[in-house]
């Protein structure tokens, strides 16, 4: 499978026939990573479609927008598909799929942020709660990694403890930590009284 025909896969956004049903039910991730390494492109496609709407939400999580979200989330099964020949059968498969997506997000928020330092002009007739949302978008994006990893995947994601502390491979008491100090800090930054 080549990465164009990847590309037209991911964004015709991949139907599911009766035929993969079946192979969903038999195949582990180890199966289908041994299989996509070998060239099975069938496997592949399999990955995407099982892992489409997690790297989706993951993607919107950080760039708050739909279509940023779809680019983004092409973009990560693009890597993954030239990544992994390099990846271990044994290795998590959505662990491996949220570090892609968030490095490949926490650049396109890089260049972003290059991009209104460039072009700081904001358009006449902004509407407030828009405006409050790129304003809380950016202090999240001001604090420090670890704090504003634990706040998306929290409170964009809707993940639980378990499985914050699960994708950051970190103790639960570690991901509350993270969020009592993420949540300080915001409120510093916003002057906002305890």
């Amino acid at each position: 499978m080549k990465v164009c025909q990847l590309t037209n896969l991911i964004a015709a956004g991949v139907k599911i026939d009766p035929d993969h049903i079946q192979s969903r039910l038999v195949l582990s991730d180890s199966q289908l990573i041994a299989r996509a390494r070998v060239g099975d492109g069938e496997a592949f496609g399999e990955i995407v479609r099982r892992y489409q709407g997690f790297v989706y939400r993951q993607a919107w999580g950080y760039l708050q927008d739909n279509e940023a979200a779809k680019d983004a989330a092409q973009d990560v099964f693009v890597t993954a598909y030239e990544g992994i020949p390099y990846l271990r059968e044994d290795s998590a498969l959505r662990r491996w799929l949220y570090r892609i997506c968030r490095n490949h997000c926490l650049n396109v928020i890089r260049r972003r942020k290059l991009e209104r330092r460039l072009s700081p002009e904001v358009p006449d007739g902004v509407m407030s709660h828009v405006a409050l949302r790129v304003a809380l978008r950016d202090v999240i994006s001001a604090l420090r990694e670890p704090y504003r990893e634990v706040v998306i995947l929290r409170y964009y994601q809707d993940l639980t403890y378990e499985e914050i502390a699960h994708i950051l491979d970190i103790s639960i008491s570690n991901v509350k930590i993270r969020l009592f100090r993420a949540k300080n800090a915001l409120k510093r930054m916003l002057g906002v009284n305890r």
